[in-house]
């Protein structure tokens, strides 16, 4: 429109045809916001809806929705220590942003809350993402079509299906941000950058690469302060706080246990021995979770490769893990992956846009793009209309051995220290003492490397699903009752209720 306004010659009736294209672009931008309000407003109702029957029906387990609702609880009631995780709150991830909760914890939150929030707050990234693509391209069906791309892409359901995790609820400020800097609304992007980072240590790093692009392009001292600043914050959890919170160890060192274990043993294995690194990078996993990521926008993202480098480090640190649930779009470490192939594939198909310049060109990429990200979420996602709806993703239908399931858990007073197994934890978390039994007579998945334990004598009350039971959990459950320290007051279908005796 514009190349076609410089050609035409100029007359009296100029402002009224301006004011009539402009009316109709008004028009064609209020129609396309519409669908797109629509899209978002239905996504946010259907994930609702599974979310919250998913933890209403007992598919909520331990690791990770008891792990974060205990965390905001304790901090409600200003308690630090997470007995679901075996570390302080803090000494788990850098979280603060759990204090944005912690008010309607005081107003009676708990899982529920999370869960919904994170589903909003999730589906309006459609909304930076539209406007990203409409600042990009001045089209807005262009950008209406990616936001509705953005809600149909496998990574971002399975993320709902997975519950709340908190580098998922930064996704989209990191959108926001990135939009911001792009628009050079400075005050803003600092708001958004901060709201981001305070999800989660990770988060820092995709704003040093951030702050890095935007000095590329031409913001030299904002965007090296940006860097420098997420850098020191990052730094100081790792180097600092985290060490002091958990005696000198970092939480999750476990996965990196074959490249060096310890932030500094990476990096010396990088030097080291390369291919223990380079290895893993090219291997079959790396290829199936990039072709994942990269193939519900059309493989756009290729053409913006230095919006794509904000994928790098979370990248980096999931495909070097000795564990296959880091190189995967069902798990929430794919999170911030997502939101730097969200942002590069808005950057590829504007570039596209702006080099073809036709309606009809745009008309055609954004056609071609919501028709891949149609056939991914149909083939890979666990939307109502994916192949993965029925198989396990979510609690969809209503067992009748679940009403025993609660009788067992109601019978639990409030307040006592309670062990209970994985699947009924999280309904019994909002309490100082919790843990996912055979937790604390059997240190699993407790503190890191099992240390530090907690007396058992602590625990009043064993509340568990016999049919989660592995052979030695069984086998300490019966000696707990068979010796007298436990009674069992409560017992059926598989579902029991012991009280401390002695």
């Amino acid at each position: 429109m514009a190349t076609a306004s410089r050609a035409a010659p100029r007359s009296r009736a100029e402002p009224g045809a301006a004011t009539v294209a402009r009316g109709e672009r008004s028009t064609t931008d209020a129609a396309a916001r519409v669908v797109l309000a629509l899209a978002v407003l239905l996504w946010i109702v259907t994930f609702s809806v599974l979310v919250y029957l998913k933890h209403e029906r007992f598919a909520s387990v331990d690791f990770d929705m008891g792990i974060h609702d205990q965390s905001v609880w304790l901090l409600s009631h200003f308690r630090g220590f997470l007995t679901v995780r075996g570390l302080q709150v803090f000494g788990h991830h850098a979280t603060p942003g759990y204090f944005l909760f912690v008010p309607f914890y005081w107003l009676g939150g708990g899982p529920h809350l999370l869960n919904i929030t994170q589903v909003v707050v999730a589906g309006l990234g459609a909304v930076p993402v539209y406007l990203l693509a409409r600042f990009r391209t001045s089209n807005a069906w262009v950008g209406a079509a990616l936001g509705v791309t953005y809600l149909l892409h496998p990574a971002l359901q399975f993320f709902m299906a997975e519950l709340f995790h908190p580098e998922v609820l930064a996704i989209t400020p990191l959108l926001c941000a990135y939009y911001c800097s792009v628009r050079r609304w400075w005050t803003w992007f600092a708001l958004f950058a901060v709201l981001a980072v305070c999800w989660k240590e990770d988060l820092a790093l995709a704003i040093v690469v951030l702050g890095l692009i935007i000095a590329l392009r031409g913001d030299r001292r904002i965007g090296l302060a940006t860097a420098g600043l997420a850098l020191a914050w990052f730094a100081l959890w790792i180097f600092a706080l985290f060490p002091l919170l958990n005696g000198g160890k970092v939480q999750g060192e476990g996965l990196y246990a074959d490249v060096g274990g310890s932030p500094g043993g990476v990096i010396r294995t990088v030097f080291s021995h390369p291919t223990r690194i380079t290895n893993r990078l090219v291997s079959g996993d790396s290829a199936d979770y990039a072709w994942k990521l990269l193939a519900p926008y059309g493989l756009t993202a290729l053409l913006a490769p230095l919006s794509l480098l904000l994928a790098g480090p979370q990248w980096f640190l999931n495909l070097v893990t000795s564990v296959p649930w880091t190189k995967t779009i069902a798990f929430h470490y794919a999170a911030l992956p997502f939101a730097a192939v969200t942002i590069a594939s808005v950057e590829g198909v504007s570039f596209l846009v702006r080099r073809w310049r036709t309606r009809a060109a745009a008309g055609v990429v954004a056609v071609a793009v919501l028709v891949c990200a149609l056939i991914t979420t149909i083939a890979w996602g666990p939307s109502p209309i994916g192949q993965e709806y029925r198989r396990g993703s979510w609690a969809l239908d209503a067992n009748p051995r679940l009403d025993h399931a609660r009788e067992a858990v109601a019978m639990i007073p409030d307040r006592v220290p309670v062990s209970a197994t994985y699947n009924l934890l999280p309904h019994l978390a909002h309490r100082a003492g919790i843990y996912s039994f055979p937790n604390p007579w059997r240190s699993q998945n407790f503190g890191i490397d099992g240390e530090p334990r907690r007396s058992p004598l602590d625990v009043q009350w064993i509340v568990a699903d016999r049919a989660v039971f592995d052979a030695p959990t069984k086998a300490l459950f019966d000696g707990l009752v068979g010796d007298g320290t436990f009674r069992v007051v409560y017992d059926r279908d598989d579902y029991v209720v012991a009280r401390r005796a002695r």
